[in-house]
């Protein structure tokens, strides 16, 4: 099965702040096939839709906070629907206690269910801190995995973070396919950490992208946090490097 390739758009949220619809013509012509969303920019969902018609991207999914999944999912659903995207992940969070952990996955697990039975997949993003074993040697990413069920919430697994955190992504992935829907295809530079894009550093994303194809996923994220370039020359190599995996 062929696997869209998406962008989160974070990865242009300068550009997005200056024209959002030129944001879609230049992914678009990029050659991606949707995108995933970090906000809605307060554009009404119908519109919203019809631009993206406009620009032959699909929804993916959107990124959200924890404030939204306790205060108006119900609203986010909505908006989702209308779309028509499949997933919904937390962005971010961050605890520097077990319980704060503890109580996040109370929430993962209560938001997944609730976005399971309408018809959404729920998955955790995470950064490098989840990766640390603060815990008595437990690492949050861990104690997310144990207090919520597959059913109800699985991982959106940002690479570059796996690796900046010292573990090996691929292997990562191998051992938890069950729990990861999708994946943050991100690119490390061999010289200082940072962000690069896809296929011009040290991460395997070669290697990751066929874990992917292999597994059946149906979408790839490529995002970049950081560009230290033209935004949409940045995201052109990406994607071109990408295709040819």
């Amino acid at each position: 099965m062929k696997i869209d390739i998406g962008l989160q758009l974070y990865s242009l949220r300068e550009k997005c702040d200056e024209n959002f619809e030129n944001v879609l013509k230049e992914v678009s012509n990029a050659g991606y096939d949707g995108i995933e969303f970090y906000s809605f920019f307060d554009i009404d969902a119908n519109k919203m839709k019809q631009l993206l018609n406009n620009y032959s991207l699909k929804p993916m999914g959107t990124h959200t906070s924890i404030d939204l999944l306790k205060n108006n999912l119900d609203g986010l659903m909505r908006y989702s629907t209308t779309l028509g995207s499949e997933y919904v992940a937390l962005g971010i969070y961050t605890s520097e206690d077990r319980d704060g952990w503890l109580r996040l996955s109370e929430v993962l697990e209560k938001s997944g269910e609730q976005l399971r039975r309408n018809g959404f997949k729920f998955m955790y993003h995470n950064h490098g801190h989840e990766f640390e074993p603060k815990f008595n040697g437990e690492m949050a990413e861990d104690i997310i995995l144990n207090n919520t069920s597959p059913e109800n919430v699985s991982l959106e697994l940002d690479c570059y973070w796996v690796k900046y955190a010292g573990l090996k992504p691929e292997e990562y992935l191998k051992n938890n396919l069950k729990r990861i829907k999708t994946i943050h295809l991100k690119d490390m530079d061999k010289n200082d950490k940072k962000m690069t894009e896809v296929g011009t550093g040290i991460n395997n994303c070669g290697g990751l992208y066929n874990i992917c194809r292999e597994a059946d996923f149906k979408w790839v994220v490529l995002e970049q946090d950081d560009i230290y370039i033209d935004p949409f020359e940045s995201i052109k190599i990406s994607i071109d490097n990408t295709r040819k995996f």
